[in-house]
């Protein structure tokens, strides 16, 4: 750190671009800080400061009339003695000789219209809306102590060069019910005001903590709610009234506060983003604009009213859930004739903020006597359009509701059906189409991308060739791919309780009757609903994914040929509570030819997993996590078939059958806790007992059987051939001095019990018991049986193979 110091003369004093500590001492100094993290103290005398590029800066004034120059591009400055104004208008000579001044430069936006004041504590926080968080903090300065007088006063803002009387401040007792002057800014107190502006002014009216009632009357004028439950009226002319909680980036305003905003006549701009409290929201007359978006937590709700004209409602995406519910949205209404009355009450709503908010992942839902709008992958959040049907809602070459992310002029980007069509064909290619509630038989077009979105109604969805995205509504639906690769997916929370058909056909395919479970702050995830339809889901050629998950129904899933990814499974997770959301369908999973993945894992129904031809994985199971289980207790079986197959039932309760099938197979029931059966088939397999009492058939080849424990039930191995076939332990899971890789002949034994300190295994011809004995010592550890084989074996040390 470099440590400047002045003299006690008027001093120039110029830090380095690193971390700088300056003395002014007497006089009146020139202190700039250049860069780094800035210690600046000015010393007695009239001292100017100029930041710089500074990170931070400490300014201390240290008496006299001090100025402290802010540039758009500088970090925090915290001042430690700012001279304020303090309260009144007839500042003494005393307090006018020690008043310092604030410079703000850069920006047009450096100015009183968008100052914010926010006491934070003993400190207040200056910023300015729209320009990130706080600029400069005077510590331990009230707000009431800060003003510009006509001559007099603590801040320039950008441009000026002497000080106007540009903003007002309640003193903290003052009960006042008319702000002071026309045309002007003025912040109030943290009590409750009922405060008026002026008819025919353009006022800025800023309220800190308290309820507070604001009424602009009329004029252009600006009003900000504070902390606390506000109400805004802004009166007759073009008003800007919010509750924004980041204030367009920062502000005072309380983030879960209720607050009512009127904007009256005129076209007003309404703003309530990330305000998650339950707001209440009307432009009255004219052409309003509102700003709305959801808080970081929880679930809030906003109520909007445009109040006739052509309003626009702009929605910013966040990963809060809650409800935006517009009362009177003014919709295209049915055709593509619109009249003059129609376009001069059409609202629009714009939705920013993720590319996810487009077109393609539009969710229209009627729910009553109301439409609900949301988008697929969100987090939860959702517009409601009141009284307002679905037909009403449409997007037309020039004109139409609704303005996806990126977008600033309407397209023609989705197609509505009218409620009583009966047509099989959707209107335009490459398009995004909603039908009715109607049992429709609608084609896609061939060579084109279609996303064919049903509603109510038993449907029958033909995507025809193309990448389509078809999803079904409430009703049994049939969505068929085409050539192409698709996505089917019939699990709307709208749609959880059909039996649906998908199939894939030719292409790869991704196909989802799975219930629902979304993205959910601070605990991970939100549970919706179980699926309990009785789903039919075909891949058809090419590698596709099939997903049932989260369902309590009866599912088939056929991956035909390609490799492909089947799914009905449950969730499993841990983040301050255990959250577990297990399946109970009994389902059938088909994976055709090619190297599939077939699971069933935290599954509680009886399951059949068939793998066929290829390299194939199959499970059904469960999780252990330190000391907590989360194990699913259906009985399964798993079929491997033809290939070199994985076959996993681990940390299950179920009684459960596994067949390798043909080739080289692994078969492992690690932790399962019920009485399994694996049986290898044909080929070299390695069989994995649990902890239960399981049988293991090695079938024809070479096999491994697999232990991890002597304390993990008594596994019986039906066919060991002592000839060329292996008992492979784990070192570490034994104990007992065991090392990798062989078993010493003086570690092995056949009799009933070890009978020297060295020997460990211990195979009883009689009976076929084979026990493990820690330390050889009748006295010491007593053996523990751990499988059975067959009577009267050759069995010797070369039987045995270690693994740590």
């Amino acid at each position: 750190m470099a440590i400047i110091n002045g003299t006690n003369g008027n001093d120039t004093l110029n830090g380095t671009n690193d971390n700088d500590l300056i003395n002014g001492l007497a006089g009146d100094d020139i202190l700039n800080g250049n860069g780094g993290y800035d210690t600046l103290d000015g010393g007695t005398g009239d001292d100017t400061f100029y930041t710089g590029s500074d990170t931070y800066v400490l300014a201390t004034g240290g008496g006299g009339k001090d100025k402290f120059v802010y540039e758009i591009t500088n970090g925090l400055i915290a001042i430690t003695d700012f001279g304020g104004i303090g309260k009144g208008s007839n500042p003494s000579s005393a307090v006018i000789a020690e008043v310092d001044s604030l410079q703000f430069t850069g920006s047009e936006q450096l100015a009183a219209r968008n100052l914010q004041l926010t006491q934070n504590g003993n400190n207040l926080e200056i910023s300015f809306e729209g320009m990130g968080s706080p600029n400069v903090v005077l510590q331990n300065f009230a707000l009431e102590n800060l003003d510009n007088l006509a001559q007099v006063g603590n801040i320039l803002f950008d441009g000026q060069t002497n000080i106007t009387d540009s903003f007002d401040v309640f003193n903290a007792n003052s009960t006042q019910n008319t702000i002071f002057n026309k045309n002007t800014v003025t912040f109030l107190n943290d009590l409750n005001n009922n405060v008026n502006g002026f008819d025919n002014s353009d006022d800025v009216i800023n309220g800190q903590g308290g309820d507070d009632i604001i009424d602009g009357k009329s004029g252009n004028d600006i009003l900000r709610g504070g902390t606390g439950n506000n109400t805004l009226y802004g009166g007759a002319g073009d008003d800007y009234l919010s509750v924004d909680s980041l204030g367009g980036s920062y502000s005072s305003s309380d983030p879960t506060s209720n607050n009512l905003l009127f904007g009256g006549d005129g076209n007003d701009t309404l703003f309530a983003f990330d305000a998650s409290g339950n707001n209440t929201l009307n432009g009255g007359a004219g052409d309003d604009t509102f700003y709305t978006g959801l808080g970081e937590s929880g679930n809030y709700n906003i109520l909007a009213t445009g109040g006739g004209g052509k309003d626009k409602f702009v929605y910013e995406a966040n990963i809060s859930t809650g409800t935006i519910t517009i009362t009177d949205f003014g919709g295209i209404g049915k055709g593509s004739n619109l009249s003059a009355e129609v376009i001069g009450e059409l609202d629009t709503l714009q939705f920013t903020g993720s590319e996810q908010l487009s077109a393609r992942n539009l969710l229209l839902t009627r729910n009553g006597n109301n439409l609900e709008i949301s988008f697929e992958r969100d987090f939860g959040s959702t517009v409601v359009l009141q009284n307002f049907v679905l037909e009403n809602l449409d997007n037309l070459a020039q004109v139409g509701n609704i303005l996806f992310d990126g977008q600033t002029s309407i397209t023609d980007s989705f197609d509505v059906f009218d409620a009583n069509s009966t047509r099989s064909t959707i209107f335009n290619l490459n398009t995004v189409t909603f039908l009715n509630d109607l049992s429709n038989n609608v084609n896609g077009f061939d060579n084109s991308d279609d996303v064919i979105n049903s509603q109510g109604g038993n449907d029958i969805i033909d995507g025809l060739s193309g990448n389509d995205l078809l999803r079904g509504g409430a009703g049994n639906d049939t969505l068929i791919g085409g050539i192409g690769d698709d996505v089917l997916l019939d699990n709307s929370d709208s749609d959880l309780t059909g039996n649906n058909l998908l199939n894939g056909d030719d292409g790869n395919d991704s196909l989802s009757t799975s219930g629902s479970l979304v993205g959910y702050y601070v605990i991970g995830y939100k549970f919706s609903g179980y699926a309990s339809g009785n789903n039919t889901l075909n891949g058809g050629v090419g590698n596709d994914t099939l997903s049932a998950n989260f369902s309590t129904g009866n599912n088939l899933l056929n991956g035909d040929d390609g490799n492909d990814v089947l799914s009905a499974s449950g969730y499993w997770d841990y983040d301050f509570l255990t959250v577990f959301y297990p399946p109970s369908g009994n389902n059938t999973l088909n994976g055709g030819a090619g190297n599939d993945s077939l699971d069933v894992d935290y599954s509680i129904g009886d399951n059949l997993l068939n793998g066929d031809d290829g390299n194939d994985y199959l499970s059904a199971s469960g999780t252990q996590d330190e000391s907590r289980f989360n194990i699913p207790s259906g009985n399964n079986t798993l079929n491997g078939g033809a290939g070199n197959d994985s076959l996993y039932i681990e940390y299950s309760a179920g009684n459960n059958l596994l067949f390798g099938g043909d080739d080289n197979d692994l078969l492992s029931a690690v932790g399962a806790l019920g009485n399994n059966t694996l049986d290898g088939g044909n080929g070299n397999d390695i069989l994995v007992g649990g902890s239960g009492n399981d049988t293991l058939y090695g079938g024809a080849g070479t096999d491994i059987f697999a232990f991890n424990s002597y304390n993990q039930g008594i596994n019986t191995i039906s066919d060991f051939n002592a000839t060329n076939e292996l008992i492979q332990v784990s070192a570490s899971g034994f104990g007992g001095r065991l090392s990798t890789p062989s078993l010493q002949k003086s570690q092995f034994t056949i009799g009933a019990s070890a009978t020297t300190s060295a020997q460990r295994f211990i195979y009883d011809s009689t009976t076929g018991g084979l026990f493990f004995d820690r330390d050889g010592s009748a006295a010491g550890f007593t053996q523990v049986k751990f499988a059975q084989l067959s009577a009267g074996l050759s069995l010797t040390e070369n039987n045995f193979v270690l693994v740590y």
